[in-house]
């Protein structure tokens, strides 16, 4: 019994430790050797409402990510997520070859579109576009944006770059084909707070394992400013899944009302399901207000007006997010 107690109390002191030096700025501790690591993550509780329709709370997500250095050219990242199914969304190790040229192989998200690489602990709205989540590769699938695969990265002067090759069957799937699917994605920051960028991806996908190739081809652009307390963002996404053509886009602005603590939201979202049939495009605007507490940890109020434009059905919809992260 004494003996469970001491190892109860040594238990007890790990947890503080790493707790207290995981802090925003995620600064690195070690544990039994010499190398260093770094933990983080983030829990979402969520509240929605649908007008005439059922409410509820959520847990949306409860992530822990562990990163560190085997060597200090090898790089490694695990990430999951406790709601999800399957729990493993990150395995990734990136070699770095040179300053500015890194090698990255395992799961993590495929390099295309802004929004879809962007943490979900850092969006500006509660939930992602709707041109994002139907159409940007390894969410379209339901993946969460990730697929496995390796990655040529890196950034020369103002020039950031990405090309990759991936199964393209999602997260912790096999490949259900012969053919890998290529994706690359280009940004160009002339400034700090402006960029341009340009996303494509090229591959095809199986219905049934070996079964017909489906060709799949994306495209994507994007731009955004970033000041102090002014942003603006947007994306067009073209897609073409064998002879069927869709495509969406999404304009948003943000201003800060008090700096760095309470911020306002303004986003228009559009996506037409299929571009031979009339009137299936589906809208969405969304207002919202972020509230602060720390980086990670805020407060999110969202109003989202949908619209169908073949039933011509508007559903109004609330939510409300709370984040708690370290």
């Amino acid at each position: 019994m004494r003996k469970n107690n001491i190892l109860f109390w040594v238990f007890c002191l790990f947890i503080l430790a790493g707790n207290s030096s995981a802090d925003e700025n995620k600064k690195e501790f070690s544990f039994l050797t010499n190398q260093s690591l770094r933990l983080n993550g983030f829990t979402q509780v969520e509240y929605g409402h649908l007008e005439k329709n059922k409410d509820g709370f959520r847990i949306r997500r409860a992530r822990l990510s562990l990163g560190g250095e085997i060597l200090r050219s090898i790089h490694y990242k695990l990430q999951v997520d406790a709601v999800k199914s399957p729990v493993l969304l990150d395995a990734q190790i990136e070699i770095h070859l040179k300053t500015q040229v890194k090698l990255r192989f395992g799961q993590f998200k495929v390099p295309f579109s802004l929004e879809n690489l962007t943490s979900s602990s850092a969006l500006d709205t509660i939930s992602r576009s709707q041109t994002v989540e139907k159409l940007c590769p390894g969410r379209d699938i339901r993946a969460s944006g990730r697929d496995i695969g390796v990655t040529l990265n890196g950034r020369f002067s103002c020039v950031e770059y990405a090309l990759g090759v991936f199964n393209g069957s999602g997260i912790n799937q096999t490949d259900s084909n012969k053919r890998k699917d290529i994706a690359g994605r280009l940004v160009f920051n002339p400034v700090d707070s402006l960029s341009f960028g340009l996303s494509h991806y090229r591959g095809g996908y199986s219905l049934l394992q070996g079964g017909p190739i489906i060709d799949k081809n994306r495209t994507g652009l994007e731009i955004a400013f970033v000041q102090k307390k002014l942003s603006l963002k947007g994306e067009y996404i073209f897609a073409r899944d064998k002879n069927d053509e869709r495509d969406g886009w999404y304009v948003q602005g943000g201003y800060d009302l008090v700096p760095e603590r309470i911020q306002a939201i303004v986003k228009y979202d559009s996506v037409d399901k299929n571009a031979d049939i009339a009137e299936d495009r589906i809208e969405a605007i969304t207002i919202g207000l972020n509230w602060f507490f720390s980086k990670k940890t805020k407060l999110q109020i969202n109003y989202v007006y949908n619209k169908d434009g073949r039933t011509e059905l508007a559903k109004n919809t609330f939510l409300a997010q709370f984040q708690a992260g370290f």
